[in-house]
């Protein structure tokens, strides 16, 4: 696992959102220190470096929300495959 960043404050819509070095893709799975799925990354904004990641967070962890705040929150360390065509190769 990848270390995305920490939970720096919640929107209004209730999304996670956290600065990050990291630049990572859309609807990548997001996990908790103890691997328990927490949600998937939903957008990503601000400057090049130091970037914001929005998370959407799953049912089980909307509630107390709040208290999440300054949790670190990780990513897959191998890339995903998402489904869906392939990409045809050049002979």
């Amino acid at each position: 696992m990848k270390q995305l960043g920490k939970v720096s404050h919640i929107s209004n819509r209730n999304r996670a959102i956290l600065r990050s070095d990291q630049t990572p893709g859309f609807g990548l799975p997001v996990f908790t220190k103890d691997n328990k799925k927490f949600g998937t990354v939903y957008d990503v904004f601000g400057p090049t470096k130091g970037q914001y990641i929005s998370v959407k967070v799953f049912g089980k962890f909307s509630k107390n929300l709040e208290n999440r705040i300054g949790d670190t929150l990780f990513i897959p360390s191998k890339k995903i495959e998402k489904r869906g065509r392939r990409k045809r190769r050049n002979k």
